[in-house]
């Protein structure tokens, strides 16, 4: 009789073991993240990603049940702060709101980067950013009809700047001297502040920025829109033209994004922790007023497949240019 009971105590302990072991990895699953997350912005602080990512933060950190961080790891046109998230470690406490700019573009041109596009696993598309082509307020031409005609009188007789050598914005302005047939005189800076503070004294002729950076401007008469760079005009702000509404470009749209990706490897039921957290913020009415205020355009699909599929578009587009890489 003893040794029957020793036996169906030992049964009883092991089928509570096995319940516990079964029901184990949904607990903990559950209970991440254990830790405070890491959103990496690879730009330094002020820009429109910064502004976006830091506005959300707090409702991510409700969401989540831990704090999110705001880390700005600039240099490099975003390469360091994206090659920084590329090789963390793969738990999902470490994230970066990344760009066009360092997810596609950089590694593209850059042979010597210790990352690549695949190196990431997209998360969610936060915003989409069509650019603005801006001149100095008393440039004598006023659309882009007038810069191109302008330009094929006297090639490089106007100037541009861009944020630094291989950057969206200067891609941007590359492809819109192949369309054109002209070119211009470019001036790179290391960084998009000392290229807004020379644009507003004169010292170059145009340049592309996102519409965060260059509203305020507009708005108080500081600098002059030569055009959207989108095939439709910004939902917020109807009276500004595109590029394409004049005689000499038709077609072109530039479109940057911003999107929250993981380094690959991070376990699938974390990225969806994310992401379902990051959809329910992003479909606020407030945060998408607020977007739309900036001119931008909110996330319209938050899946891993949507987002995935615009990075190998962009891919595709970027490399057709044909853009020379680093040695």
């Amino acid at each position: 009789m003893l040794h029957f009971l020793r036996r169906a105590r030992t049964r009883a302990v092991l089928s509570a073991a096995l319940v516990l072991g079964a029901t184990a990895a949904p607990v903990q699953a559950q209970t991440w993240p254990d830790r405070p997350v890491t959103i990496v912005i690879p730009f330094p602080a002020g820009g429109s990603i910064d502004a976006v990512m830091r506005a959300i933060s707090p409702q991510l950190s409700e969401r989540l049940g831990q704090t999110v961080v705001i880390e700005n790891v600039g240099g490099a046109s975003g390469a360091i702060g994206a090659g920084r998230v590329a090789q963390a470690k793969a738990d999902g406490t470490t994230l970066l709101a990344g760009s066009i700019n360092d997810v596609v573009l950089q590694p593209l041109l850059n042979r010597n980067l210790r990352y690549g596009t695949d190196n990431f696993d997209p998360v969610s598309l936060v915003f989409t950013s069509p650019l603005i082509l801006v001149a100095r307020k008393d440039l004598p031409q006023s659309n882009i009809d007038e810069v191109v005609q302008a330009l094929r009188t006297a090639p490089e007789t106007l100037s541009y700047g861009s944020p630094g050598q291989g950057t969206f914005q200067q891609v941007v302005v590359e492809d819109l001297q192949r369309r054109t047939d002209t070119k211009m005189l470019h001036v790179p800076y290391k960084g998009a502040s000392p290229l807004i503070n020379d644009l507003l004294g004169g010292q170059i002729d145009m340049a592309v920025m996102a519409p965060p950076t260059a509203l305020p401007h507009l708005q108080q008469g500081r600098i002059k829109s030569l055009g959207v760079i989108s095939r439709q005009r910004l939902a917020a702000y109807p009276d500004l033209a595109t590029i394409n509404e004049g005689k000499t470009v038709q077609g072109m749209e530039m479109v940057g994004w911003v999107g929250v990706l993981a380094p690959k490897g991070v376990p699938p039921e974390r990225l969806q922790r994310v992401r379902d957290a990051l959809a329910a913020v992003l479909d606020k009415p407030e945060v998408r007023e607020r977007v739309l205020s900036m001119g931008m355009v909110s996330a319209s699909a938050y899946d891993k497949a949507s987002f995935d599929a615009r990075i190998r578009d962009d891919v595709a587009a970027l490399r057709a240019l044909n853009l020379p890489t680093q040695p």
